[in-house]
């Protein structure tokens, strides 16, 4: 695990970031101190978490129409777990990534961590109630067509 992701390792955690979260097609550039890496012993990427707060998240603001478009959730003190993506999933790597998720937190003095997670998204749904995560509120943050969106929340390790 690294955080900040190291510079050899940062545009292949974009590159993944974006596939999962991004869906346009191409692969904007990322803060490597927003956000925690998973790697091999060879240095490969094998998953990324983003993080948010008040200073902004992994990927950098969009302008344009989508920035208009888009509603934030409810302001929070907590760190804002900003979406995991893992090369292959259930091998430990994103619970393995939410923990660092959760030292980062404590590191920076963050009461918790919480989520922002599609309703509709019932596996990452039930990852997150698996690893302590508790509904705190819900509601159509985001952008328009995401439908409800499911604000979770837990208290830092």
């Amino acid at each position: 695990m690294a955080s900040p992701i190291p510079a050899h390792a940062l545009e292949d955690a974009a590159a993944l970031w974006w596939r999962h979260f991004g869906g346009w097609g191409g692969v904007d550039p990322c803060r490597a101190e927003r956000g925690v890496v998973a790697l091999d012993d060879a240095g490969r990427v094998l998953g990324v978490a983003g993080l948010r707060d008040a200073g902004g998240g992994f990927a950098p603001e969009r302008g344009g129409l989508l920035r208009h478009l888009f509603r934030a959730a409810p302001a929070t003190g907590d760190l804002v777990v900003d979406g995991i993506a893992v090369v292959q999933g259930r091998r430990g790597i994103g619970r393995a990534l939410l923990a660092e998720a959760d030292r980062q937190a404590v590191l920076r003095g963050r009461p918790g961590l919480r989520v922002e997670v599609r309703a509709s998204n019932a596996p990452a749904r039930a990852f997150y109630e698996a690893t302590g995560f508790q509904e705190e509120t819900r509601g159509r943050f985001g952008l328009p067509w995401w439908g409800q969106v499911l604000v979770l929340r837990r208290d830092a390790a």
